[in-house]
């Protein structure tokens, strides 16, 4: 079937689907299409380069040892974001189990590290590092939401699905989101942003 499939023309379910039936081409292309994407993502929750690595790589151990059991996606991004969130969440919350016996909750530092390209060839460089600033001022879960919907252009429904709230949270957060940012930046920086 790996033959017949071209996996950069293919649906994520066609991927996934043979993914779970034992392709090993399909698994080296989740591999190379979303490792570095992840990594990104999960460095911005960890703040911790060692941490995230070893993330992704029990993540993508995970699903090659568990495939058999695995439901069926229509969305490997979703599905990856998703379960890499939780692995970082677990490890966290166990390191500071372990630091001093207690449960703590996590606190999401998000950095928003882009490709010298992307904000650049959107405004000049003093601009995009406003922009940054202005949105490394939010809470955490509210540079969370927002670079999961203009970053990563995720759906609400998967936003809150990655989360762990519900899709009404997942509005309100990224509208208090825009709404702060709205009352700290010139228009034309907002909508850098979002659009």
């Amino acid at each position: 079937m790996d033959g017949l499939l071209n996996y950069h023309q293919a649906t994520d379910a066609q991927i996934w689907d043979n993914f779970l039936l034992g392709s090993q081409p399909a698994y080296s292309f989740m591999y190379e299409k979303y490792a570095r994407m992840l990594y990104n993502y999960g460095y911005k929750i960890a703040q911790n380069r060692q941490l995230t690595e070893d993330c992704l790589q029990d993540l993508f151990l995970t699903i090659l040892e568990t495939r058999e059991r695995l439901g069926h996606t229509d969305s490997i991004k979703f599905y990856l974001m998703r379960s890499l969130r939780r692995e970082i969440v677990r490890k966290l919350n166990a390191q500071q189990r372990f630091a001093d016996n207690a449960e703590h909750d996590v606190d999401f530092k998000v950095e928003f590290l882009y490709e010298p390209t992307w904000l650049d060839s959107q405004i000049s460089k003093e601009r995009s590092e406003a922009v940054l600033r202005e949105l490394n001022q939010l809470p955490a879960r509210q540079k969370e939401a927002l670079f999961l919907k203009f970053f990563d252009n995720l759906s609400y429904e998967e936003i809150a699905g990655i989360m762990g709230i519900e899709t009404t949270s997942a509005y309100k957060v990224i509208y208090k989101g825009i709404a702060a940012l709205q009352k700290r930046m010139p228009v034309d920086l907002l909508s850098v942003i979002l659009l």
